[in-house]
């Protein structure tokens, strides 16, 4: 695996997609410096003029209402970054389950991009955003806010204990799912990042602004979501896939999986084996006692 990992950066060298004499360095912690202080800026900045969330809000409600969450159109592009994430996971598992099926074969997908893909997910989207913040923050959404024909009192990014009691907009869960598919493009060959990446960042885009559009999600509830879901995955990045760990995992996850297989073949094969055996050693070892 080590080896497989050595030829493809020695073949993206050959290729040009790696600057000439110098290459960005994997390991560089400046990309998650920047995350970070583009999370706590963003924070201040709305915490500072919270006004700013309640005047972009007021761009989509239109008539005491927000319409767009009425445009089928935009309905359907809703469902598709939530389909698209589990396009994503589907892929991730079935290559699991080649490996198991195939186990002298390598898999698909590269084990350490596989968890990588996973961890990113369970631990952004997954636990910090709607496990935790939206699940304790209390903010309700635009849509719930009085100003906006709502009942329950605007309140500020950051600011815990509001009048929302479950699932409510701090942060907003789908725009970091929209933003965790950048992955894909952290993992995509150096020649393809770029229009991969701006592909999905477009996309992104879409998928959150939509939200903001529903009356779903304040303008600080996205982009803090953004920044959040963009430090896990520059800190786990580093680690599972740029990282000197990296081939370990390959090898420990393959070499795994490939026991598991055989091991199962193997009892299945003796289940299989057994039954027909155990019945004709039964009758050819009976003695007739009738005589």
């Amino acid at each position: 695996m080590a080896e497989r990992d050595i030829a493809s950066r020695n073949g993206a060298a050959r290729d040009g997609t790696a600057p000439a004499g110098r290459s960005a360095d994997p390991l560089s912690l400046t990309p998650l410096y920047r995350a970070l202080a583009s999370l706590a800026a963003i924070s201040l900045l709305f915490m500072a003029f919270p006004a700013l969330d309640l005047r972009f809000a007021a761009l989509f409600h239109v008539d005491g209402a927000f319409p767009a969450s009425r445009l089928p159109g935009l309905v359907t592009l809703r469902l598709l970054g939530r389909d698209l994430v589990v396009l994503v996971c589907l892929a991730l598992l079935a290559s699991l389950g080649a490996k198991l099926a195939r186990p002298l074969r390598p898999m698909p997908i590269r084990a350490s991009h596989i968890w990588f893909l996973f961890s990113t997910l369970a631990l952004g989207p997954g636990l910090i955003v709607n496990g935790v913040l939206k699940s304790f923050w209390g903010r309700p959404r635009p849509i719930q806010v009085d100003l906006f024909g709502g009942a329950a009192p605007f309140e500020p990014a950051w600011k815990i204990g509001g009048a929302c009691l479950s699932n409510c907009s701090f942060v907003s869960g789908e725009a970091a799912s929209a933003m965790w598919l950048l992955a894909l493009a952290m993992l995509a060959p150096p020649r393809y990042r770029p229009a991969l990446a701006a592909a999905i960042g477009a996309l992104a885009l879409a998928l959150s602004l939509n939200r903001i559009a529903f009356g779903g999600h304040f303008l600080s509830d996205v982009l803090i979501s953004w920044a959040i879901t963009l430090v896990i995955l520059l800190g786990l990045h580093r680690v599972l896939v740029a990282g000197p760990f990296s081939a370990r995992i390959d090898a420990a996850t393959e070499g795994t999986l490939a026991k598991i297989a055989l091991a199962a073949a193997f009892i299945l094969g003796r289940i299989a084996r057994g039954g027909p055996r155990d019945h004709r050693s039964n009758g050819l070892g009976r003695v007739d006692r009738s005589n």
